[in-house]
């Protein structure tokens, strides 16, 4: 159980700071990267899940 609650709290942690990352990234710099402002939340979802 708190191996499960240290799991969920990093994979939280991780999509927070991804958001945060990516909300100071220019558009132009989004753009070549192929990222919407409106993904940023998708791919920070996903990259959370990865870790």
């Amino acid at each position: 159980m708190l191996y499960e609650l240290r799991h969920r709290f990093a994979r939280w942690l991780a999509y927070r700071q991804t958001i945060a990352s990516l909300r100071q990234v220019p558009d132009s710099t989004l753009a070549d990267a192929g990222i919407s402002r409106e993904e940023i939340r998708e791919r920070a979802c996903h990259a959370s899940l990865l870790r």
